[in-house]
């Protein structure tokens, strides 16, 4: 009996020796990298935390790999990185990610370059859920369509996201002069609902001498909360001239006199209110040119039609264009006209 179970036992054993032997693979000619692990999530993260994480890198081919390069993407830093891995080894990719400018679900991306032939890129992800220890309602931006010398306000709450957490608003310091930010505690039915009610109210308001243009600052709010000192609130607005006239200039390039050409200007009344403009009068220091004036919109806005007259001298004209207007603060406005003549 013995050897009967002898004479079939040694044909399993021989197959499944075969069978082990077969499912080895053989190492891939020249340099192969495989990232056990491409994709890192670290959870929930503090705002402001730095996050390390490291990425292995295995060589399973013949040749040693070469990393070329590691890039990424905006937030994230490589601290240091193994240049040329065995083949055989193991080498990493040290990473951190500084959260301090993120807030909620985040993806991260890392580039590799190696010299592997068949896969010479890959990318590696970093994943966190970011949460801030203050945050600011609505959000940390600011928004503002505003007109120069009228009042412009504009509000955001700051509140602690954990509820047995006390703190204080300590300052507030805008990137520019012409922005003023003040803060205040609120209480009572002015609390944003749902929320731990140490909550402050940050204004932000426009100075008078502000510049006619589009705002680009940073609002930085401090407290002296221990896991957020320092808060940044982004601010993007545009600040119009009351009376605005636009294009700034007309330009005509090369035109032939003959053909009468025209270009048009927009006159426009920016004042809040009922405070309506009218232009009385417009005129051109340089016979070559006429111009009229129709009304768009009542008290609001205005259209200038510059044409070149059909007898103007052909050569270069730089003339000026001058608006009359009923607005104290603009009863006169020019304009550079330009145009080659033929």
């Amino acid at each position: 009996m013995n050897t009967i179970r002898s004479k079939h036992l040694i044909p399993v054993v021989s197959l499944c020796l075969m069978a082990g032997l077969v499912a080895i693979p053989a190492a891939a000619e020249g340099p192969n990298m495989v990232v056990p692990e491409k994709v890192k999530d670290v959870g929930t993260v503090a705002q402001g935390d730095v996050v390390e994480v490291d990425f292995s890198i295995v060589n399973e081919g013949t040749d040693a790999l070469q990393v070329k390069a590691v890039r990424p993407t905006c937030g994230c830093t490589v601290a240091d990185y193994d240049k040329e891995v065995a083949a055989g080894g193991t080498g990493a990719i040290k990473a951190k990610l500084d959260t301090k400018d993120f807030s909620g679900p985040i993806s991260k991306s890392i580039l590799i370059m190696t010299n592997d032939p068949r896969e010479p890129t890959v990318s590696v992800v970093i994943k966190a859920d970011v949460r801030p220890y203050v945050e600011v309602l609505p959000r940390p931006l600011i928004r503002f369509n505003a007109v120069q010398s009228e009042p412009m306000t504009q509000k955001v709450v700051v509140v602690p996201t954990e509820n047995d957490r006390a703190f204080a608003v300590t300052g507030i310091t805008p990137s520019v002069p012409f922005l003023k930010a003040s803060s205040r505690k609120l209480s009572g039915d002015e609390l944003v609902a749902g929320k731990p009610d140490t909550q402050y109210e940050v204004s932000l308001a426009l100075a008078d001498d502000a510049p006619v243009g589009p705002v680009s600052a940073n609002l930085l709010i401090t407290t002296d909360h221990p896991k957020a000192k320092e808060i940044n609130v982004k601010v993007y607005g545009v600040v119009r001239s009351l009376v605005h006239v636009t294009p700034s200039q007309v330009q005509f390039g090369s035109v032939d006199a003959a053909a009468k050409p025209g270009r048009n200007l927009i006159v426009v009344n920016n004042r809040t209110g009922d405070a309506a403009l009218d232009v009385t009068g417009v005129t051109l220091d340089d016979s070559a040119f006429e111009a009229k004036v129709a009304t768009i919109e009542e008290g609001r806005r205005f259209q200038v039609t510059v044409n070149v007259k059909e007898d103007a001298p052909a050569g270069a004209h730089d003339a000026t264009l001058t608006l009359t207007t009923t607005d104290p603060e603009f009863p006169e406005m020019t304009v550079p006209v330009k145009a080659s003549i033929k």
